[in-house]
């Protein structure tokens, strides 16, 4: 994409919607969350209420951590 044309910003779950800052770059917690979302998304792992509270905690744990978490889905995701 060109400057111009900045990419769009990720469709946000409205579940997560109330407690994310909209304004400026998101805290990392919060990144993390839309990064592990997107990581079920794309394992076609439809997330349910109670995994929720599963993925708010793995996404306080650091950049590292999470990055294995969602190598795991991709794998996961790659044998289907």
């Amino acid at each position: 994409m060109t400057l111009e044309q900045p990419t769009p910003p990720l469709p946000i779950s409205a579940l997560l919607r109330p407690q994310m800052r909209m304004e400026g770059d998101l805290p990392a917690t919060q990144a993390h969350q839309v990064m592990l979302h997107c990581a079920l998304d794309s394992a076609c792992i439809t997330a349910r209420m109670t995994d929720y509270h599963a993925v708010t905690r793995i996404a306080e744990l650091d950049y590292q951590t999470v990055a294995a978490v969602i190598r795991w889905l991709r794998i996961l995701g790659d044998g289907r």
